[in-house]
């Protein structure tokens, strides 16, 4: 196993706690605004440099899997895309007021997203195929994002259905490093040493 693998994971880890404490700031915020019409300044600052944080953990990851995983090019590509997508949604946000199209609480955006992120999730399989410990930690994942999508039925702001993949991220990233940790999991990196097999014979020793 690369000896820098795990610090993928535990970037992965440390990106999303970060997603989550960001999003639990800006429904705080938002409920601030909705309930009692107060904008909270420094707690708006606050969540957007807790989630600027969380990008830069985010994208510490991803140059680290493109620079040391083998192959994955899907999953890897699936990583940059989530990246951008994640990036677009909080600077569209940042500038709500001056779009109009944007609705942050928009069912069609929270189920996309949920859908979106699901979907992304699942080309972590690409990691090792029929690994059976890998399989379970994505169905466990993939429920926690999609039940994201029950914010729409109050209506809730897209932060939810975040809420919701920076859980089941910081699931998916602990059990992953646990299963690394127990040799559970075999991901084959730039660098490994392949194990060399000697064959010998004693077959003409006596001639």
């Amino acid at each position: 196993m690369h000896p820098r693998l795990k610090r993928c994971f535990i970037c992965g880890q440390f990106a999303n706690i970060l997603f989550l404490l960001f999003a639990l700031c800006a429904s705080v915020y938002y409920w601030s605004i909705e309930r009692h019409n107060v904008e909270l300044v420094p707690l708006e600052i606050a969540a957007y440099t807790i989630e600027v944080g969380g990008f830069v953990f985010m994208l510490f990851s991803l140059l680290n899997f493109h620079k040391i995983v083998r192959h994955r090019y899907i999953m890897k590509t699936a990583m940059l895309i989530y990246l951008i997508v994640e990036v677009v949604i909080m600077i569209m946000d940042f500038n709500a007021d001056r779009l109009s199209f944007y609705q942050s609480s928009s069912m069609v955006l929270n189920i996309a997203h949920s859908i979106f992120s699901a979907a992304i999730c699942f080309t972590y399989l690409s990691l090792e195929p029929k690994n059976t410990a890998l399989e379970i930690a994505i169905i466990i994942t993939e429920v926690i994002i999609l039940a994201g999508m029950f914010g729409v039925i109050f209506k809730m702001h897209v932060y939810v259905t975040l809420f919701a993949n920076s859980i089941a991220y910081v699931v998916f990233f602990s059990i992953m490093r646990f299963l690394l940790s127990q040799e559970r999991i075999m991901i084959d990196c730039h660098g490994d040493r392949a194990r060399e097999v000697k064959y010998r014979s004693d077959l003409f020793d006596d001639i």
